[in-house]
């Protein structure tokens, strides 16, 4: 199989001819998604199912890993770790897309958790956690645990091959003292 991507590669044979070559395994060109005008992002999102990638901003507070599966092409949920350099964060999400052409708007619901058993740093990021969610005065050696819950709203612009690429805006809610702010994310995940 490797044999196979490598000659379409060093050969730079369009990937419509590469679907329809005999030469490539039935398994694989299933696979090869060939861009064209009849494929629509309904039938990208059905094909494609499960994604990986990584977020920045957000409910990953920094930098994170993400995994996103499609449950149907309007919807999807999605499970992440990230950092926030001196602490740690977590995060669950369900979106639900208004499908268009290959740019669909969506509205999101989550939860995250930020918390560090304590750390050495003076001050965290972002300014949303150190002025709105942490109170004024609070010891960062002795740690912290902020529950989080949002909504968000979004664009997502998803390639033919499976790469989609999503900018949002979150409104942040600390559980249990109402807390909030806004912060925003971007990413990029593969599906397959």
């Amino acid at each position: 199989m490797i044999r196979y991507v490598i000659t379409a590669v060093l050969s730079l044979a369009p990937i419509p001819a590469l679907c329809a070559s005999k030469a490539v395994p039935a398994v694989l060109r299933e696979r090869i998604v060939a861009p064209s005008p009849q494929m629509s992002l309904e039938d990208l999102k059905v094909r494609r199912r499960f994604g990986v990638g990584i977020g920045a901003g957000g409910a990953l507070a920094v930098l994170g890993a993400e995994v996103d599966v499609n449950l149907a092409p309007e919807w999807s949920v999605g499970v992440g770790m990230g950092t926030g350099i001196d602490y740690s964060t977590m995060m669950a999400r369900a979106k639900y897309y208004l499908l268009g052409d290959w740019v669909s708007p969506y509205v999101s619901v989550g939860v995250a958790r930020w918390w560090t058993d304590g750390t050495g740093a003076r001050s965290v990021s972002p300014a949303v956690l150190a002025n709105r969610f942490l109170p004024q005065g609070t010891d960062l050696r002795q740690g912290f645990n902020c529950y989080l819950a949002y909504p968000a709203g979004g664009v997502q612009f998803m390639h033919p091959m499976g790469i989609a690429f999503y900018v949002e805006v979150q409104y942040l809610f600390r559980l249990f003292s109402m807390a909030n702010g806004t912060y925003a994310g971007m990413g990029v995940n593969w599906y397959f």
